[in-house]
């Protein structure tokens, strides 16, 4: 057990507090500190430090709680959450709006601390580093696809996708940024600024500069959001294809029902919690899908 039960509505250290998922609550100033404490800073050094991995999981979520505030109301978003995924999975963390998926794609990713629990990946416990570390353990560890393609506009295709090989400082990692053009037939916008490709090609674009860094997880954030269903489905191969040929882990957030033949393991959110758990032995191909 990661968690001792206390005094209500108390936090200290990994605490874990009894709050029900979406409820707005009322707390104290000395407990709103405990709050903010939790939420913000790196976590008080105990035996749960360092967490080695033998289980061959690269992500452990473990009665994970995730509360927001305002003023002296305490949100809470995610409520002791618990799951695995392991090294090469294709993951998807499925629900609709408001279920808590992108709170917890950003807790995993370390864009974010949990108020309580513990975040695992690549056998570091994320809620103990302090900021500084926790930027360092994105650099090395990680790369994200957001839905708004995050391009810099004054850059080429090739120089975007080059910024996230800059990151990668191992070299036998890196790989052939002109390769991966030829491999993903966006050899045309190579030479082409953002501002001249279209959304479908900004967005892969995207992908290549976080598949350039060679990173061991891919965090993807709806990266079919704001697409036609031709262009989701490019960009769902090329998920696929970067998941198969090197064995990334994929972590995408959708709320789509119609992707989640595509994934290993689908991760069904609903109010803040874990619904359910399917393992997929046999995922489809993107061709495959019906995208809706």
């Amino acid at each position: 057990m990661f968690f001792k039960k206390k005094e209500k509505n108390t936090f200290v250290k990994t605490e874990e507090i009894s709050l029900g998922a979406n409820k707005e609550i009322t707390v104290s100033k000395k407990n709103l500190r405990k709050f903010k404490r939790a939420n913000d800073k790196k976590r008080p050094k105990d035996k749960y430090i360092a967490t080695p991995n033998r289980s061959g999981n690269i992500i452990d979520v473990v009665g994970v709680t995730k509360s927001y505030i305002n003023g002296n109301l305490v949100t809470p978003v995610l409520k002791n959450t618990s799951f695995s995924i392991k090294r090469g999975e294709f993951a998807m963390l499925y629900g609709k709006s408001g279920s808590g998926k992108s709170t917890l794609l950003n807790l995993i990713s370390g864009l974010d601390r949990p108020t309580a629990g513990h975040v695992i990946v690549c056998d570091t416990n994320l809620p103990y580093l302090s900021d500084n570390k926790l930027t360092l353990f994105r650099r090395k560890y990680v790369s994200f696809i957001f839905q708004s393609y995050n391009l810099l506009e004054n850059i080429t295709g090739y120089d975007n996708v080059e910024t996230g090989s800059y990151l990668q400082k191992d070299k036998a990692k890196k790989l052939d940024i002109n390769k991966m053009f030829d491999y993903f037939d966006l050899t045309e916008v190579k030479n082409k600024y953002p501002a001249q490709m279209s959304g479908g090609q900004r967005q892969r674009v995207s992908i290549l500069r976080a598949l350039a860094k060679n990173s061991d997880i891919i965090f993807a954030d709806e990266p079919t959001g704001a697409l036609d269903e031709k262009t989701a489905g490019i960009v769902l191969q090329i998920l696929y294809d970067t998941n198969k040929k090197y064995n990334t882990t994929i972590v995408m957030v959708s709320h789509d029902s119609s992707m989640k033949a595509m994934a290993n393991k689908i991760i069904n959110l609903k109010d803040g919690s874990v619904e359910s758990i399917v393992i997929n032995p046999n995922p489809k191909k993107p061709s495959e899908l019906k995208l809706g």
